[in-house]
């Protein structure tokens, strides 16, 4: 007995990243920039094992935005939603019934 199958969908790209970490993520951007800068047209797709980007970051949303910056320089004025800039560091030990003060790693 012959079994068919049904045909499989297809999709091609030039490139496919995987994860959609940080990493992941500026690499897919900054190829797609260099490929527009150099009025090519390049496929990219990134998979993620996650239910969506971010899925399987743990420190909540508190970043470093000078990568982002470089990235894509008008990241605020495209409406991202972040509106509390840091403006001090604290590194603590938790125990069950106080924290700790511990210098911040460098």
């Amino acid at each position: 007995m012959s079994e068919e199958r049904a045909p499989r969908e297809r999709m091609e790209y030039d490139v496919v990243i995987v994860g959609a970490g940080p990493s992941g993520l500026a690499a897919a951007i900054r190829l797609k920039q260099l490929a527009a800068a150099g009025d090519r047209d390049l496929g990219v797709c990134v998979v993620e094992k996650g239910s969506e980007v971010g899925a399987h970051i743990l420190s909540g949303a508190v970043f470093e935005p000078r990568a982002l910056n470089e990235l894509i320089p008008d990241w605020r004025e495209q409406g991202a939603p972040l509106v509390t800039p840091a403006v001090e560091d604290r590194f603590l030990l938790l125990t069950k019934t106080r924290s700790l003060r511990l210098p911040t790693p460098p």
